[in-house]
């Protein structure tokens, strides 16, 4: 495909027709339109959907992939589609680090006219910078919501992501759990060992964490050497053979069983007419009460 024509200039307005055609393959108000649904959105997800239905309504576009940012992020099938299809890379323009050497992917039915690679190159380039926008929009959100040791959900990010749930539940009835997760014996470890062992040894807990928790459950550090963990529980049993698996992980770890970390949990199961704080005093209650009793064992409300 030949991209060899100038791409947009917003200072000729009817840049994106083509020179001396009497049918303009796009508007002035469908490019306007298109500007403002692009300018409308700066979630990266949305905003290729977005694109996407845009690009179908004037080129013979069969597939858009962002996958370059996001594995996930394809849009359209192009497999459904005759073995004739053309597909194209064209660059991100370059606005950030997070765009650099990577390309939007697109998939065409047929070969497209000259107006329609023309129109292309226009659009893609205001897609991309919109793109830019939102990529460092999720990228601010991320430093705003994860923690920087562990790399597991902040309280902010557990707060935001108990309010999905929350409001899933409320809406489709899907329920889920709470684990409120203590390190037994930490404080003696920056006590004896220093500060930087102990952020190992956070570090090493939110490892086996992750690795005991399914694809669908979500784990938060919510501060100190206190973790708390979203789980697609709907019974007791689930949500102790959940907890039972985290106590087996971490004990299990020749590193954290070397300096005598285990750990309690308290759990909770979302009732209707919960908030954020009555789920967590629940499950912090169970918490506590096997703290009291002993330690290192599980305890449900």
């Amino acid at each position: 495909m030949d991209f060899s024509t100038p791409l947009y200039d917003s200072t000729v307005q009817e840049n994106y027709f083509l020179s001396g055609s009497s049918d303009p393959i796009m508007s002035t108000q469908q490019m306007n339109t298109f500007m403002n649904q692009m300018l409308s959105t700066i979630d990266v997800a949305t905003l290729g959907s977005v694109y996407y239905h845009q690009l179908r309504q004037h080129l013979p576009i069969v597939q858009l992939s962002l996958s370059d940012f996001d594995s996930r992020l394809m849009y359209g099938t192009a497999g459904q589609y005759s073995p004739i299809s053309v597909e194209l890379d064209l660059p991100m323009c370059r606005v950030s680090d997070n765009s650099h050497g990577k390309n939007v992917h697109y998939v065409f039915s047929s070969d497209p006219s000259r107006q329609q690679r023309k129109l292309l190159a226009e659009l893609h380039l205001l897609f991309s910078q919109q793109l830019n926008h939102a990529l460092e929009f999720e990228r601010m959100k991320q430093m705003a919501t994860k923690d920087s040791l562990t790399g597991l959900g902040n309280r902010n990010g557990f707060n935001e992501a108990c309010e999905r749930k929350m409001s899933r539940a409320m809406r489709y009835g899907h329920s889920f759990a709470l684990l409120v997760i203590d390190l037994d014996n930490f404080k003696s470890i920056n006590d004896s060992l220093g500060h930087q062992e102990g952020d190992s040894v956070l570090i090493a807990v939110s490892e086996e964490i992750n690795q005991a928790l399914r694809g669908a459950d979500e784990a938060f550090r919510f501060g100190g050497d206190e973790f708390c963990c979203l789980l697609d529980c709907k019974t007791a049993t689930q949500l102790s053979l959940v907890a039972s698996r985290l106590q087996d992980s971490i004990s299990q770890s020749a590193y954290l069983s070397k300096r005598r970390i285990s750990c309690s949990i308290g759990g909770a199961i979302y009732r209707e007419g919960d908030d954020i704080s009555t789920l967590f005093d629940r499950a912090d209650s169970a918490l506590y009460k096997v703290k009291k009793t002993g330690k290192n064992d599980y305890r449900a409300a």
